[in-house]
């Protein structure tokens, strides 16, 4: 029979677990690249908006992941999550360099209004990433996970902000694995609030 003693730290252990499987399966690039694919869809219907959706998901999420992954195989990086902030200003450049040729395609090509919102709101946020974490750790994760709650509410209607209960299960996870404190993934989360009414404002123009 298991002592009280032996079940702490396996039940420590099955919450790490559940963490780190949050944290992956709600990764920024995952939610992004939902959220590209949802909003053109919705905007101009399944088939058109699919593939605007995919080509800026190539730009926003494939070619700076693309990046990490071939870094972190040569062990210039730690993680996918690059969890060292002082190795995170080149990978956030890389990927404001490629929203932006990406966001150029989409006005050119005449994409719609709300995706070019929605790479421009993805601009604006790798640029205070870039600002911020030349001297602190702010969770990206909580950041994107706000802003793609919101800005599916403002697109789909109100009733998925009901999804904020999964905004509070990505902060979690993120401290639960000590890869921030409270103070980081609250300041994401009003980040990317934020970035929401920046998104209003960007699809009114």
């Amino acid at each position: 029979m298991m002592t009280t003693a032996g079940a702490a730290p396996d039940e420590r252990g099955r919450s790490r677990r559940a963490a780190k499987l949050i944290t992956d399966v709600l990764s920024p690039g995952a939610l992004l690249s939902v959220l590209l694919v949802v909003v053109p869809v919705h905007a101009v219907g399944a088939w058109p908006g699919l593939g605007w959706g995919l080509l800026a998901v190539v730009f926003v999420s494939v070619v700076p992941l693309g990046y990490i992954f071939a870094r972190v195989r040569r062990r210039t990086l730690t993680d996918m999550h690059v969890g060292v902030r002082e190795h995170r200003l080149l990978p956030f450049v890389v990927g404001l360099v490629s929203v932006v040729a990406g966001l150029v395609g989409l006005l050119v090509g005449g994409a719609p209004r709300d995706l070019v919102a929605v790479v421009g709101v993805i601009l604006a946020d790798a640029a205070v990433l870039i600002v911020v974490s030349s001297f602190w750790k702010i969770s990206v994760h909580a950041m994107v996970a706000m802003m793609t709650t919101g800005i599916l509410a403002v697109v789909h209607g109100r009733v998925l902000w009901a999804l904020l209960p999964l905004v509070a299960l990505v902060a979690w996870s993120r401290v639960r694995l000590t890869d921030h404190t409270g103070a980081q993934v609250v300041a994401g989360a009003a980040v990317g609030l934020a970035m929401v009414v920046v998104f209003v404002l960007f699809r009114g123009f």
